[in-house]
């Protein structure tokens, strides 16, 4: 415990020094635009009058201070020199504010002659002057701070959001001429479109550029710098191992070929929302620590986020992922969504940690989805998901409530060992293949009422510490309970078994309600343990054997059977046939 708290005391003292350079660089920038904008004039007689302030305020100082024999007059001639070379002084500092002045200005001036300079190489038309002209703009933000710096990255950035066409992006054509037929008593048309010529190498130099520059080891770091991205084209881009400490913003952007973002670290809030990446998007062990948003974001390739961090609130709404997803060990600090997202791809979040809530709610998942030994400390919603492929759950842990409701497994599902320490949602849940619970733990309610089971279903040696509820579910395959524990009431009033049920060993420790249920198929209820109230009213056990031979324990009161004042009304399938059993232990 006092390690944990020395390592939180540790972070917030480099946040709070993080946070101050932050504002004292701020500051510092602000002062400056503001005496940048005083005049030289008023610069100089406000700083004479504060100069003559200064020599008044020292000459009375020194009067009250310095005894004066006002019978020599020497005395208060040396108070007096005193004062005037104060005013000496003052002159001195109006200079410097002269000086000064006279270095700033020239300090503007060559940078808007540089900075001009390389902004007209970038719109040169030939491709050697654009790739001179990128250096030279990146040479000006090195010898340039705050504002200035972020001028010149505003350009780079801006280069790269014009119109641009890959398929002539690597060829020496500069224009392309499309001519259209006269129309009936018409002039015959032109259209002239004119393009960059090899503007994919001086695209590809700004890359380069930008990421040298923001990665650990770069001589001048932008890394205190806003990126503005939005609906740029990138080729290959390779933007791993940067640091972007402010704002990113990549909306709308493009990504041909792969994509790499691997050790990227991003302190600002980043925005991918909308952006299309054509080939595999790379994203492992990324850090993100604040807001990340990729919502509507299309990968037609591999997306790769294994080992990420997201300190902040994640959104990946409506994002389509055609290939692979790899989130496993991802750890998600905060909410995380993926509601509406579609994986058409296999997807992994094996050993992944939601903190936050976790939403998937109405999202597709095509192939496999996994999410074995996944933590869930948040409402984990997968409410209306459809898993086509194979879904697996299998030692998972959820804190909160796990919410799968309506949703529907279309392959098998797998939640062995899994463990649920809140109220577990499965109301009106399909599942169209065989579902694992074996051994899995609920230690809130469990809810499968009105669940379609079409497979086998295993809840063999599971434990329910709360309500367990089944009602109106249906069991078209092998439902197996055996070895099952529950604690609290047991609900299965309605459900159907049209196959094989599997009670064996299952250990009822409050109600149980099998009220109405109907057994089309063998069920096996030996060495079952009654405690509590348990009721079979209104139960139809159709023609296979029914069996509740040898059971651990038998009520008290009794399990209530419809033919407890009759027992020739008992049907012929029940076993054993000397109703009522008797327990093992009497």
């Amino acid at each position: 415990m006092a390690g944990r708290v020395s390592a939180v005391r540790a972070q917030a003292r480099t946040k709070s020094g993080t946070l101050r350079t932050r504002v004292s660089k701020d500051s510092r920038a602000a002062i400056g635009r503001r005496a940048g904008r005083i005049r030289l004039l008023p610069a100089v007689l406000l700083a004479l009058t504060a100069g003559l302030g200064v020599a008044a305020a020292a000459y009375g100082l020194l009067r009250w201070i310095t005894p004066v024999d006002t019978s020599r007059a020497a005395a208060e001639i040396d108070v007096t020199r005193v004062a005037l070379t104060v005013v000496a002084g003052v002159g001195g500092v109006v200079a410097l504010v002269i000086a000064y002045r006279r270095q700033r200005d020239l300090e503007q001036s060559r940078f808007v002659e540089r900075f001009g300079a390389a902004a007209a190489q970038l719109g040169a038309t030939d491709v050697a002057i654009r790739i001179a002209g990128v250096y030279a703009m990146a040479g000006v933000a090195d010898e340039s701070e705050g504002p200035r710096r972020q001028q010149c990255i505003d350009v780079l950035c801006g280069y790269l959001r014009l119109p641009y066409t890959p398929d002539l992006g690597g060829n020496h054509q500069t224009k392309d001429i499309v001519k259209y037929p006269a129309a009936q008593d018409g002039p015959e048309k032109e259209q002239h479109f004119e393009y960059r010529q090899n503007d994919r190498e001086v695209r590809a130099t700004i890359v380069r550029v930008i990421a040298d520059h923001l990665r650990p080891n770069a001589e001048y770091s932008w890394s205190e710098s806003n990126f503005d991205f939005r609906t740029a084209h990138f080729e290959d881009v390779d933007l791993s191992n940067t640091t972007f400490s402010r704002d990113a913003r990549f909306n709308q952007a493009t990504f041909s070929g792969d994509t790499r973002f691997n050790d990227a670290v991003f302190s600002g809030d980043v925005w991918f929302s909308g952006a299309r990446f054509v080939g595999a998007a790379w994203f492992s062990e990324a850090a993100f620590s604040r807001d990340a948003r990729f919502d509507s974001v299309g990968f037609a390739g591999d997306a790769a986020f294994d080992k990420a961090s997201f300190a902040g609130e994640t959104w990946f709404n409506r994002a389509s992922f055609a290939g692979a997803a790899w989130f496993s060990e991802v750890n998600f600090s905060s909410d995380a969504r993926f509601n509406e997202a579609t994986f058409s791809g296999d997807a992994r979040f094996n050993d992944a940690i939601f903190s936050g809530e976790a939403r998937f709610d109405d999202a597709t998942f095509s192939r496999d989805a996994r999410f074995n030994e996944a933590t869930f400390s948040g409402e984990a919603r997968f409410n209306g998901v459809t898993f086509s492929g194979s879904a697996g759950f299998s030692g998972a842990r959820f804190t909160d409530t796990a919410w799968y409701s309506e949703a529907h497994f279309s392959s098998t599902a797998w939640f062995s060992e899994a463990t649920f320490s809140r109220d577990a949602r499965f109301d009106s849940t399909r599942f169209s293949r065989a579902a694992g619970f074996n051994k899995a733990s609920f230690r809130g309610a469990a809810w499968f009422n009105k669940a379609s089971f079409a497979g086998d279903t295993l809840f063999n040696e599971a434990s329910f510490s709360r309500d367990a509820g089944f009602s109106g579910a249906s069991f078209f395959g092998s439902a197996g309970f055996s070895g099952a524990r529950f604690t609290d009431t047991a609900w299965y009033s309605e459900a159907r078994f049209s196959s094989t049920a599997w009670f064996s060993e299952a250990t009822f420790s409050r109600d149980a309600r099998f009220d109405s249920a109907r057994f089309s198929g063998e069920a096996k209820f030996d060495a079952v343990t009654f405690s509590s109230v348990t009721s079979f009213s209104g139960v139809d056990f159709g023609a296979e054997e029914i069996t509740f031979a040898g059971p651990k324990q038998w009520g008290p009161p009794a399990p209530v059977f419809d033919w407890d004042q009759d027992v020739s009304q008992k049907p012929a399938n029940i076993e054993p046939q000397n109703w009522p059993p008797v327990a093992a232990s009497s």
